[in-house]
């Protein structure tokens, strides 16, 4: 019965407060780069919304799950993510790997100094 109901809230991608998970794909922007990046996630964690692998908070590691972000308006170089830390505002009663969902309102800090948010939660 719990699954039943993780599946059909899974599937029907929308939340209170109008955000919604966040799957392989999904478009990123950190307020010091120049340019969008990309959420990506090598290995799926087995949950999918619309044949599309769901990350959790965890899916924060530079490189293997984040793309760089053009230039960094900072240090002048590129803009690769040192992150620090879990995305915020995952969704608590969601776990995917016994990790919070990932919500098209989290975020995650850049110990450059940057904010790194969701521009498009990836769902096609």
């Amino acid at each position: 019965m719990m699954f039943t109901m993780l599946l059909q809230a899974l599937m029907n991608g929308m939340l209170e407060g109008e955000h919604f998970y966040v799957v392989r794909g999904a478009v990123l922007k950190c307020s010091e780069g120049s340019d969008p990046g990309v959420l990506n996630l090598p290995t799926s964690h087995g949950v999918y919304i619309k044949d599309q692998p769901v990350l959790h908070v965890m899916d924060a590691v530079p490189i293997d799950n984040i793309s760089h972000f053009g230039f960094c308006k900072k240090t002048g170089g590129v803009c690769e993510p040192l992150t620090c830390g879990p995305w915020t505002d995952g969704k608590k009663d969601v776990l995917i790997d016994e990790q919070p969902a990932l919500l098209s309102k989290s975020q995650l800090m850049c110990s450059t100094g940057g904010t790194i948010t969701i521009d498009q939660d990836g769902q096609l």
